[in-house]
């Protein structure tokens, strides 16, 4: 098949440090590929992968999608939209709209990254395919040591201060990383974090590569005390990889996505402290990493999203609209 994947224009593919979506379309992008597909992404400058990549030209999404009308091949079989201006557009090219987040999403096609928000979000009307990351890309260690280890952006509904809450509690060093991006994080940031950091709660800023493996593989938990209703939740599946258990709150598709290492979920951050200060291991690192090869890899993402395309193509699951902003902005190009 000819496939395109289409990314957004703020993060590169892949990411260098923070940035699930465009993990994800590098990790689909590259598996497609090795199954032999023919991939053209188009992507923010300064990504890279094994497909025909085109970089946005311009930070407005109209010149983008201009862009993306000329410079597209006419053979393509399907196309998968990440970012939404494109099957917004309805080309007259079978095309998926994938949502990762909790945004409407506009499109014939819409594919979620959870039941959670394929019911909550799509009312039903759609698919869903969980996230899936490369094994070979996470560090696994049994050799732990005593920290614990936040991960994530310096949002408040991400649960940095609950994260703080359980380590004084047990008495542990709380090592946090993740990025500080906008006003209210950094608001947040200054009022509610910066003030207890010191020897026992660290703050090393976002990090990435080589430095987050060993956080990850190394920590004696990370703690995920997100406090709104998650997508999918990447980070327990990457401290899983990587044979780090991850306590969390019941929020979103968290329970869904750990539903079979049920100890790991909490009901609140006192659970969390009894559970990090019992002897007894909640799962081995071993049981850890298996969890995710068997239901979180690359490989069972890109099968899935492969029996979909499948499904799409074969049952002409499609409406071409002949009046589409797809057919007008062609037109008006091709005059140009």
């Amino acid at each position: 098949m000819k496939i395109v994947q289409i990314s957004t224009n703020t993060v590169p593919v892949p990411p260098i440090d923070y940035g699930g979506k465009q993990r994800d379309i590098y990790y689909l992008t590259e598996d497609l590929i090795r199954r032999g597909h023919e991939v053209i992404l188009y992507a923010m400058k300064g990504s890279r992968s094994s497909a025909q990549t085109f970089e946005y030209p311009s930070d407005d999404p109209k010149q983008q999608l201009d862009f993306i009308i000329k410079t597209m091949p006419e053979d393509v079989d399907i196309i998968h939209d990440h970012y939404g201006i494109v099957a917004e557009a309805n080309p007259p090219i079978p095309t998926i709209r994938n949502a990762h987040g909790y945004q409407k999403v506009i499109g014939q096609i819409c594919v979620y990254v959870s039941k959670t928000m394929l019911k909550t979000i799509g009312g039903n009307k759609g698919y869903f395919v969980h996230n899936g990351i490369g094994l070979r890309d996470y560090s696994f260690s049994k050799a732990k040591e005593d920290y614990l280890l936040f991960l994530g952006r310096m949002e408040e509904n991400k649960g940095v201060h609950l994260a703080i809450k359980v380590a004084k509690k047990t008495g542990r060093k709380l090592i946090i990383a993740g990025p500080i991006r906008k006003k209210r994080e950094s608001k947040y940031f200054q009022d509610k974090v910066a003030p207890k950091l010191n020897d026992q709660i660290v703050y090393i800023g976002s990090v990435g590569g080589e430095r987050k493996q060993q956080l990850l593989s190394k920590a004696y938990c990370v703690l995920f005390p997100s406090m709104w209703n998650e997508p999918f939740g990447l980070v327990p599946i990457e401290a899983l990889a990587c044979g780090t258990p991850v306590l969390t709150l019941k929020y979103g598709a968290v329970p869904e996505v750990l539903k079979g290492l049920p100890k790991l979920l909490c009901q609140n951050t006192q659970e969390m402290v009894t559970k990090i200060k019992t002897k007894k291991k909640l799962y081995s690192p071993e049981e850890c990493r298996e969890y995710v090869e068997k239901y979180f890899t690359d490989q069972v993402m890109t099968d899935q999203f492969l029996q979909l395309y499948d499904k799409i193509l074969r049952e002409k699951e499609y409406r071409v609209i002949q009046n589409s902003e797809w057919n007008k902005r062609k037109k008006a190009l091709k005059k140009e």
